[in-house]
């Protein structure tokens, strides 16, 4: 009996230590100069929000599902943090300059920190367009320059969590896998060699790669990175083969094919059509795809509406109008236009990638100056960047005709074409007919290909 006694008491400690055990993580920092609403963290099939107070200062108690890498966003900014139950984690950053100036403290203080130093080695040293542009040999040869550094800022740091030093290669190979994948595409792209192939055995380490892991998917950002990168060489791939077929339909084919039925499949087909759902004439083929791979209810029901919208604004549908303010004076309308081919760009003076079109841009404008088509940039800046915009345009030398939206992102014209991101470029025609609601870029040849044609 004594000894029964001693087993049961035995089993009620541990029992009690089990319950004890903290079943989350606690997140807390400040924000200076802070404009976010919240901090928003995701990963590991996890998400939450965090209000941010008056002060900029945060606190809030993660129930996170796994010990694991997450994304935390502060507004538009986002860095990559590591979070394990029962471990505390706390963040100061300025808004203003934000990879530069995070700072971590905490029982994961040092680990997070190796990440920020790791993030920001990867921001001021990594050129994807120099790297994307090397030969195989030099390009392979670069991947592991750059990982002796990462492992270089690891051993700086005295990590000694074994938890997260598992987990760390795993998502490193991960990233390698990403670039390896990534590869093919950014070098045609970069050297202009649209004909470019890479070597026989050039993919010969991914092959021990499971791309078909849906529990990795549901756990590693990385992972749910390197499954889009793959499903879109794939789909690229195929397209090289047979130039007909919209890659947007052979893309949901690929992870139709190689994924079962659940949450990755459908996540990652949802979240690719976010932006790969566009208004063309491949519109009703790629919608239907997805309707038949057995989505969830949620994700139908919003594609649907999505679907329903971008129906009414494909090639011959009326465009939506605008009245927006000119940067010269007074306000300039769709319907000041008529009669004109008109090219319009939306676009954002915060914006890198409509930045980096600006010359291109001019290039297309100087090259199409007397032909009967306008050229027309709607910011979508907030009112705090009025002055700004204002200034960009003169200060870059802007050309065409530069409006400003009446109500940035929430401005009719925006909503009426489902513009979820920018830059976006649409074309129209003289009689204020819809040529492509989501016309090729300034840098796309493409773009003089379907001008000229109309000319």
């Amino acid at each position: 009996m004594k000894k029964i006694g001693l087993f049961l008491l035995v089993l009620l400690v541990i029992a009690c230590e089990q319950e004890e055990k903290p079943q989350y993580s606690i997140l807390s920092g400040t924000v200076e100069n802070n404009t976010a609403e919240t901090v928003f963290v995701r990963g590991n099939d996890f998400e939450q929000r965090t209000q941010i107070g008056e002060n900029g200062s945060f606190l809030d108690t993660l129930h996170i599902k796994k010990d694991g890498f997450y994304e935390m966003y502060v507004g538009r900014e986002r860095t990559g943090i590591y979070l394990e139950k029962g471990k505390t984690l706390s963040v100061t950053l300025n808004a203003n300059e934000f990879d530069e100036t995070l700072k971590y403290t905490g029982d994961l203080g040092n680990i997070n920190d190796f990440l920020a130093a790791k993030y920001l080695w990867n921001e001021q040293n990594l050129d994807y367009k120099e790297i994307f542009s090397m030969d195989e040999a030099d390009f392979f040869k670069q991947l592991d320059k750059n990982q002796k550094s990462f492992d270089s800022l690891y051993t700086a740091n005295s990590i000694t969590n074994e938890n997260f030093k598992e987990k760390l290669s795993v998502e490193d190979k991960y990233a390698r896998a990403i670039m390896l994948e990534n590869y093919q595409e950014a070098h045609r792209y970069y050297n202009g060699n649209t004909d470019f192939k890479v070597s026989d055995n050039f993919y010969d380490e991914l092959k021990n790669v499971n791309y078909t892991d849906t529990l990795a998917y549901r756990n590693s950002v990385a992972y749910q990175s390197l499954l889009d990168t793959h499903f879109n060489r794939l789909a690229a791939e195929a397209a090289a083969e047979n130039g007909n077929v919209d890659q947007a339909i052979l893309y949901l084919k690929k992870v139709d094919e190689n994924l079962p039925d659940g949450y990755a499949k459908e996540r990652i087909m949802s979240s690719y059509l976010q932006f790969g759902l566009k208004p063309n004439e491949s519109l009703e083929e790629v919608f239907n795809i997805y309707k038949n791979s057995n989505p969830g209810s949620e994700n139908l029901t919003a594609l649907t509406e999505r679907y329903n919208k971008l129906k009414t604004i494909t090639k011959g549908n009326p465009s939506p109008t605008f009245n927006f303010e000119n940067h010269k004076g007074g306000y300039t309308s769709l319907e000041n236009l008529k009669g004109k081919y008109v090219y319009i760009d939306v676009w954002a003076t915060w914006c890198g990638p409509c930045l980096r079109e600006i010359p291109s841009l001019k290039e297309v404008e100087k090259e199409y100056h007397n032909n009967n088509i306008e050229f027309v940039s709607i910011s979508i800046d907030e009112p705090k960047d009025y002055d700004k915009w204002k200034e960009m345009v003169s200060a870059k030398e802007l050309g065409g005709i530069q409006l400003m939206a009446d109500n940035n992102w929430n401005s009719k014209f925006v909503k009426d074409y489902a513009i979820l991101g920018i830059p976006r470029f649409i074309l129209i025609d003289p009689q204020g007919n819809i040529v492509s609601a989501d016309a090729p870029r300034p840098s796309d040849p493409e773009l003089r290909k379907l001008i000229d044609g109309l000319m």
